[in-house]
């Protein structure tokens, strides 16, 4: 019982001291993201970010580099993906970064990370499909990691998006009301 109560007392204490120290969502990704800023078109990304491919998804608009740097200080491989979104005016609106997973560690590291750096985080959204943890929305600006069962084969996929939220005024008669 003592071991529990310790045990149970450190973690408190560590999730106490993470969000202590935690950084704004928006002070790091307020204007851009790996150099990419939120106004960026497809061609700009393509320049900044070249080597990648440009798909059109039901007309959501993305562009999907192979890129293994570094993210929240954790390794990644060659074959984890970056794919850039972009929204119905053709601007950058959302990232998505895949990390290797090995495993529930790989999870709980990534998890870990995030928490340190961003805070607590708001929400977890468990369904059949997989894990999805939300952070409070800061500044117009989402934060999201998600891990989902593989479509082809055994294992899973660990992503972490990043989304900026903003409505692009337009008048009714704009948007044909």
């Amino acid at each position: 019982m003592r071991v529990l109560y310790s045990v149970m007392l450190a973690i408190s204490l560590m999730a106490i001291s993470m969000t202590a120290y935690a950084g704004p969502i928006s002070d790091t990704f307020s204007d851009s993201v790996f150099g990419v800023k939120w106004t960026d078109d497809i061609e700009t990304v393509k320049i900044k970010i070249p080597g990648g491919k440009v798909d059109d998804k039901s007309g959501v608009l993305m562009y999907t580099v192979r890129d293994g740097r570094e993210v929240l200080k954790m390794k990644r491989t060659d074959k984890n993906k970056i794919t850039f979104v972009f929204d119905s005016t053709r601007k950058l609106s959302g990232v998505s970064i895949e990390f290797p997973c090995d495993g529930s560690e790989s999870w709980g590291e990534l998890l870990n990370k995030a928490t340190t750096y961003f805070g607590a985080h708001d929400t977890n959204n468990a369904s059949g499909y997989g894990l999805n943890i939300v952070w409070p929305r800061d500044n117009n600006i989402t934060l999201t990691m998600s891990v989902i069962p593989k479509v082809l084969g055994f294992g899973f996929d660990m992503f972490m998006g990043i989304g900026r939220v903003v409505p692009v005024e337009a008048s009714k008669t704009e948007l044909g009301f």
